[in-house]
Formats: structure tokens, C-alpha cells, sequence
């Protein structure tokens, strides 16, 4: 596996969103969609009117009215907190899809969402310990932590990969990133341009008929607010999982000469980097315990946590043993048309002169 260039990056990106369209859709739809609806509701219930983009404009400039402002801080604090519930579960998932896409192993919507269901606990973890580092590094300057945030830019990868969490998988993508932050840089923020494009293309597509044939203030203009932001997370979430999963795939392919196929044969052990395995004992020694990626062991299991299948031992060289040649018989016969030596005949015996 050689390393990739930015086009390089980006292009396999696409080709792996392209190629597990259906999956990620269905992942996407599954999270995001009920998301969506739910938004719709919290704020038909704490708004008496609401303006289309009051996201995106001043308190003085917006239409948005509301009767009860303890009650629209709560449903505003309940959106926020439920799109990035969701941001996380989607991005995961899509996480999994996308490495398994990568290593050329089977996927599944079914499975992605479980195992980000079962990850969601680290996630969330490493996101605090993310976030907080991050809000210290902003607080200093702004550019200590646009320099972390490039730093741990593969850390949720990590995290899912190779089984680490939290700080652990911080100083990891800390590690990875070393002498490569200016190229992990370049892909990242490349990646967020194209982001942002695809989201102002979105919002001028379906709200452009807002301005033309409804009011902003409408039921109507709200739906197709809505509408905008899930097709812009169907598009924009997959695309960032690539773009950062195969980045931490080219960084380790650079630094460790990391050989995606070992992962994907089963080989791989929740953190890759481990000390490799002890020999195994010669066939006159005693029975030796099954090696790492016998399923007997207690905790061998692949990279996303599943039971890795027991390898076929091969058995010990024999050095092939040459047939015994077949006994000669005493009195060979000749074949027919064959030659043979000539064969004295027998003396004879006078015959017997009788008294």
C-alpha cells in the first residue's frame, strides 16, 4: 500500500462514498431523519413565530418571537444537544462503513449503527477530553489550538481502530501527526472548503423558493430549512469520515509501513502497534498455548471488536520418502517381443537297460 497525495486523498475519499452510497444513505437517514423531525417539533412548541436562517442572523435582525424565553432556551439547548448526538453517531458509523470499505471487508447499515451505538461511550469521552484541550488551546491565542485541532485530527480513527481512548488516543494522533502537520493540515482543510460549498449550494436549493413562493415565517419555509440540513449531513458527514479515515491510514502506511491487508485478514490486534507474538515451540517441543489469533483466547478480536475466526495450523515438513524398489523375481519371465538370454537345455538321461 504506497502512501497518497491531497488529489490522491480525495479521490479515494469519493470513490469509497460513491461505492457504499446505500450504506451510508441508509446509516445517515436512520439518524439524522428522526433528528430533523424531532428539531420540527421542539420548535413549533417554543416558538409563536420562526424565521427561516435565525441561526445565522442576530437576535435584533430576526423575526423569531417567542412567549416564554426559559422555554425556547430549553428547546434551543435540547437541538444543539441532539445534533450533536447525532454528528456523533453518524460520523462513527460512518467511520466503520468507511474502514471496512478501506480494508475490503463486507459492511453492513445494521452494523455500523451498532457498533456506534456500543462506541458511544468512548466518543463521548474522547470528545470532552477533545473539546476541553481544544477551548484551552483557542483561550491561548487562537493558534495553539488550530495547531492542536490539526494535532488530533485523526484521533476519533484511533480511537475506533486501533481501540484507544481518550487522552490515549490524543497523544497517538499527536504522534502520527509529527513531521506531517502541514500536509494533514492541507487535507483537512481542504476537506471543509468542499464542505462549505456543498452546504451554501444546499441552502440556496431549497431555500430559494422560500424568498420566491413562501414566506420565511411559514410552516412551509421551515420544512424545506430542514429538508436543506439533512441532505447537507447525507453528503457532508461521509465525505469528512473518508477524508479522515484514509489520512490516518496514510499516516501510518508512511511511519509504520502499516500494511492494511494484515487488518483486514484478521491479523490485527486492537492496538497494531503492540509487541509482536513470542515463536511458536518446534513440533517435538510440548503442545504450546494457541497462538494470537486463535478465537479460544479470551479478548482476540479484531480491530471493530469481532471474534476473530481460528487460523488452520499447518502441519510440520516431512521430507518426502522415496518408494522401495519392487523385488526381483528368480525366474523372470520374458515378455513377448522382448530378448533373453539363451538357457542350456537339460542333459539326457539313457534309458535304463532292464535285467
Amino acid at each position: 500500500m504506497r502512501p497518497l497525495n491531497l488529489g490522491e486523498t480525495l479521490d479515494a475519499s469519493i470513490k469509497i462514498v460513491r461505492s457504499r452510497w446505500r450504506t451510508l444513505a441508509t446509516v445517515m437517514l436512520v439518524i439524522a431523519l428522526p433528528i430533523q423531525l424531532a428539531n420540527i417539533i421542539i420548535i413549533k412548541l417554543t416558538t409563536d413565530v420562526y424565521q427561516v436562517g435565525t441561526s445565522f442572523s442576530s437576535a435584533a435582525d430576526t423575526a423569531t418571537t417567542y412567549s416564554n424565553e426559559d422555554v425556547y432556551v430549553a428547546g434551543q439547548t435540547a437541538i444543539i444537544a441532539l445534533g450533536f448526538l447525532g454528528y456523533l453517531l453518524g460520523i462513527v458509523a460512518c467511520y466503520r462503513a468507511i474502514a471496512d470499505t478501506y480494508l475490503g471487508r463486507e459492511t453492513s447499515a445494521r452494523a455500523s449503527l451498532r457498533y456506534a451505538g456500543d462506541r458511544l461511550g468512548a466518543t463521548l469521552w474522547l470528545t470532552i477530553v477533545l473539546g476541553i484541550g481544544l477551548l484551552a488551546g483557542f483561550l491561548a491565542f487562537l493558534v495553539p489550538g488550530v495547531w492542536l485541532y490539526i494535532a488530533w485530527a485523526v484521533a476519533y480513527p484511533v480511537m475506533l481502530v486501533e481501540g484507544t481512548g481518550g487522552v490515549a488516543a490524543l497523544k497517538r494522533s499527536f504522534t502520527l501527526t509529527q513531521t506531517r502537520w502541514w500536509a494533514t493540515a492541507g487535507r483537512m482543510i481542504v476537506t471543509f472548503i468542499l464542505v462549505g460549498v456543498v452546504t451554501v449550494a444546499a441552502a440556496l436549493l431549497f431555500l430559494a423558493p422560500t424568498e420566491l413562493f413562501l414566506k420565511d415565517t411559514s410552516f412551509g419555509a421551515l420544512i424545506l430549512e430542514h429538508v436543506a440540513n439533512l441532505v447537507v449531513s447525507l453528503v457532508t458527514t461521509p465525505f469528512v469520515a473518508a477524508v479522515t479515515t484514509l489520512v490516518y491510514f496514510d499516516l501510518r502506511v508512511r511511519k509504520e509501513g502499516f500494511d492494511p491487508a494484515l487488518l483486514a485478514e484478521g491479523q490485527g490486534r486492537p492496538v497494531a502497534f503492540g509487541p509482536p507474538a513470542p515463536p511458536s515451540a518446534p513440533p517435538s517441543a510440548p503442545a504450546a498455548p494457541p497462538p494470537l489469533w486463535s478465537s479460544e483466547r479470551e479478548g482476540d478480536r479484531d480491530a471493530f471488536g469481532q471474534p476473530i475466526a481460528p487460523r488452520e495450523t499447518p502441519a510440520p515438513y516431512a521430507p518426502p520418502v522415496a518408494p522401495a524398489p519392487p523385488e526381483a523375481p528368480s525366474h523372470p519371465e520374458p515378455t513377448p517381443g522382448s530378448w533373453a538370454p539363451p538357457v542350456a537345455p537339460e542333459p539326457e538321461r539313457p534309458p535304463s537297460q532292464e535285467k
